[in-house]
């Protein structure tokens, strides 16, 4: 496709500009920024560590390749958020494999067109490391297991990327990037009735590959500490999580449904094509098992049921999942790009009325979301006006309705690049202009830089979380934070030391003002600043955003004498 390959220039080139434009997401890129630079500080690079006390939930890979970065580029979050990129890119990659091994090249350079331009992984790609690299592993590792099977010239090549990949991923998140491309690649081989093929996946060598990758660093740790961090990890911290809920409120079992079909917008649509026909190659060969292979020649309508059993597994178990995050499923996404991709090139072989019918409906789409987003952050949005809403609005307004005339005109190929282009602008619109204004919600770095300047560096005052958690503190102020959930060791501590700041939001410290001067202390309210939290009910209930209080005791509330 003409201009296809020229358009993706400025898409990737996206994910590493502007970097440094914001400061640290909560909660979680927090600790993939402080844990890497405690390494580099300490040189100890076998135990990572996170507010003063060891952090083993997760492997150390991620911790590795930020430390890494930082040794040669410098300890900045702009490195780290380096380190993201990196990880996005390989999406890409995996995205790519994948639709190149369901169809052709041309699938797969749109497989990733549709990633690159989806709005919510360039968000995901510029500050979530952990779920972004392990995204990364597994799609690399079904992306090579298809063209293994694909391209038997090279077989073994692609087969010793795969388990590379299997360990690396095992590395970063745990069992999850071996659990899964196993079971698919087995439940794949039994329906197609291929176990036999078992003994041509060079399960001996990978297997080495797998634990070379993943022995040195849980034999450093058992060694330094015994079965204890391992069990609580391999049982405690993945089938914990599974059984034992660990979000707020109760999510039901259809709860990745959305997730399903939001991940990828503005090519929901084609999503859910891609998924029909993938589901259609799935269900043919259950329905007719005795069948002769579909297709054998291209294997095309086999690499779809591969690619369908891995999302039905991911999504399926954990759906069952006590615990649901929308980022456990976020590894489907090379493969729901590939299906996606291969359903829009089949539309432009045929040149069918589906897929211009489906591009007019992503057009309404985009003119119901463009002008939703500039009704709700606008300018004259009545609580929330976020900089660049009405620009990013209109971007999506006039692509909208430029799609819906090249579709009219059968000019299928022109409406595909316009969709991407107008995705790209509206991309660029949001990183670099709507996403720094956000700043002005974060209460983590003014409220370090006002202790800072109020106090004397030794011996420097206690800062605590009530309950509320800000882990980017940590970050900021460059030393562990102390945390609480109750109010009898806060009140306590706050009774013994000279000067104590205390984050908590209003009804927290409605909680705490009258218990503290029951115990004679006299808290005061240094700050208090808004939180940003992109609450969809929030946002249509006009409900403005959330307070955080800075509240100080002791020396925290003399007063100040002004600087000469």
């Amino acid at each position: 496709m003409k201009g296809l390959q020229l358009l993706l220039i400025p898409a990737v080139a996206l994910l590493i500009l502007g970097l440094g434009a914001n400061t640290v997401w909560d909660a979680n890129e927090a600790f993939y920024a402080d844990t890497p630079r405690q390494m580099v500080l300490s040189g100890d690079y076998v135990n990572p560590v996170f507010n003063g006390e060891a952090r083993m939930n997760k492997p150390v890979l991620s911790y590795w390749v930020v430390a890494g970065l930082y040794n040669v580029f410098g300890l900045s979050l702009t490195v780290e958020r380096f380190g993201i990129a990196l990880g996005a890119l390989g999406i890409l990659l995996a995205a790519y494999l994948c639709g190149r091994a369901v169809r052709s090249p041309l699938t797969g350079w749109i497989a990733v067109l549709i990633v690159v331009t989806a709005p919510r992984f360039v968000m995901f790609s510029r500050r979530i490391f952990i779920d972004i690299w392990v995204t990364m592993f597994m799609g690399l590792s079904i992306g090579c297991f298809l063209l293994a099977e694909a391209f038997p010239q090279r077989r073994r090549s692609w087969l010793g990327l795969m388990y590379a990949a299997i360990g690396l991923g095992v590395l970063t998140k745990g069992p999850v990037a071996l659990v899964f491309p196993v079971a698919t690649i087995g439940a794949w081989l039994l329906l197609e009735r291929r176990l036999s093929d078992i003994k041509r996946l060079w399960i001996v060598p990978g297997a080495l590959i797998v634990l070379a990758i993943n022995a040195p660093w849980w034999g450093a740790i058992y060694a330094q500490h015994g079965w204890e961090p391992l069990q609580a990890f391999w049982i405690g911290e993945n089938f914990g999580r599974y059984t034992e809920p660990m979000q707020p409120g109760e999510r039901n079992v259809w709860f990745y449904v959305p997730v399903l079909i939001s991940d990828l917008f503005p090519w929901s649509i084609f999503v859910v094509a891609g998924i029909a026909t993938g589901a259609a190659a799935l269900w043919s060969r259950v329905r007719n098992a005795d069948a002769a292979r579909l297709d054998a020649d291209s294997g095309i309508p086999a690499f779809k049921r591969f690619l369908m059993i891995w999302i039905v597994l991911l999504v399926g178990v954990f759906s069952f999942s006590e615990t649901k995050q929308d980022l456990y499923v976020f590894p489907i996404i090379p493969a729901l790009a590939a299906l996606a991709a291969d359903a829009i090139v089949i539309g432009l072989n045929r040149g069918g009325a589906r897929l211009r019918t489906g591009f007019i409906a992503t057009a309404v789409l985009l003119i119901v979301g463009g002008a939703g987003v500039v009704a709700l952050f606008g300018f004259r949005a009545p609580t929330h006006v976020i900089p660049g809403a009405n620009a990013l609005g209109a971007t999506l307004v006039a692509g909208g309705l430029t799609v819906i005339v090249l579709a009219l005109l059968k000019r299928a190929q022109a409406a595909t690049l316009a969709l991407a282009g107008t995705m790209v602008v509206a991309n660029y619109i949001f990183v670099l202009v709507s996403l720094p204004s956000v700043e002005a919600f974060k209460p983590a770095l003014p409220m370090v830089r006002m202790i800072s300047a109020r106090t004397r560096p030794s011996p420097p005052p206690v800062v605590a979380h009530y309950i509320t958690s800000l882990p980017s503190f940590v970050y900021y102020l460059e030393r562990p934070i102390e945390q609480y959930f109750d109010l009898g060791p806060l009140m306590e501590r706050a009774g013994v030391v000279p000067e104590m700041y205390i984050l908590m939001r209003p009804h927290e410290y409605s909680d705490f003002e009258p218990a503290a001067r029951e115990q004679s202390i006299n808290p005061c309210i240094v700050a208090r600043q808004t939180l940003f939290e992109a609450k969809l009910k929030l946002i249509l209930d006009g409900t403005p955003w959330p307070e955080v209080y800075l509240i100080g005791t002791g020396a925290a509330c003399a007063p100040r004498t002004p600087p000469a």
